[in-house]
C-alpha cells in the first residue's frame, strides 16, 4: 500500500470548460479545435509546481483512492460570526465553484504523474469536499494498492468518522 498525503497552499480554482473555435483546413474542410483558456493553463503550471514535490518515484499502478479537500477563502464581506463559523468548520461553501469541477482540476493535473490514467480513481476518501480556510489551499490525499487492502482502509476511515459501511 502506498499512501501519500500533503497540503499545497495555492487558492483552488475549477477545472474551466474548454473553448471551442473552427479552424478551416486548405482544403476547405472545418474543423472544431478544443483549447485551455490562457489562464487555466497558467493555473494548471502553478498547480503542477507545487504539487511535483509530492510526487512519487513511478506514477501508482492499480487502484487509487483519493481525497480532495479544497480549503477556499473566506469571503471578505461576510460578517464576523459568519467568519468564526467558517474557520470553525461550522459553515463550509456553497457557492461555485462545484467541487466536481474542483476535483476535475486535481484528477487532471495529477494524471500521469501520481497515477498513470484517471480511470484507474475508483473512489474518494471520507472527508472530499469544500472547506472554509486561510490560508486557501489543497489537501490531499491518495492511498493506492490492491482493491481489498484499499477498501479495508476506507472501511476503517468511515468507522472512524462514525459513518456508515
Amino acid at each position: 500500500m502506498i499512501r501519500l498525503r500533503f497540503t499545497v497552499t495555492i487558492p483552488p480554482m475549477a477545472q474551466q470548460r474548454s473553448r471551442s473555435r473552427a479552424v478551416v483546413q486548405e482544403d476547405g474542410k472545418a474543423l472544431a479545435m478544443n483549447y485551455k483558456s490562457g489562464q487555466q493553463r497558467k493555473q494548471e503550471r502553478k498547480l503542477e509546481a507545487l504539487l511535483y514535490e509530492h510526487r512519487p518515484q513511478e506514477p501508482l499502478p492499480g487502484q487509487v483512492w483519493l481525497g480532495v479537500k479544497a480549503y477556499l477563502p473566506i469571503p471578505e464581506s461576510k460578517p464576523k460570526k459568519f467568519k468564526a463559523e467558517a474557520m470553525a468548520g461550522l459553515r463550509r461553501p456553497e457557492i461555485k465553484p462545484d467541487l466536481s469541477n474542483l476535483i476535475k482540476q486535481i484528477e487532471d493535473v495529477m494524471n500521469g504523474v501520481f497515477w498513470l490514467d484517471d480511470k484507474q480513481i475508483v473512489g474518494y476518501l471520507p472527508g472530499t469536499g469544500k472547506y472554509y480556510g486561510d490560508p486557501p489551499r489543497w489537501e490531499i490525499e491518495i492511498i493506492g494498492h490492491g482493491k481489498h487492502q484499499a477498501e479495508s482502509i476506507i472501511t476503517k476511515r468511515r468507522l472512524d468518522h462514525g459513518q456508515a459501511v
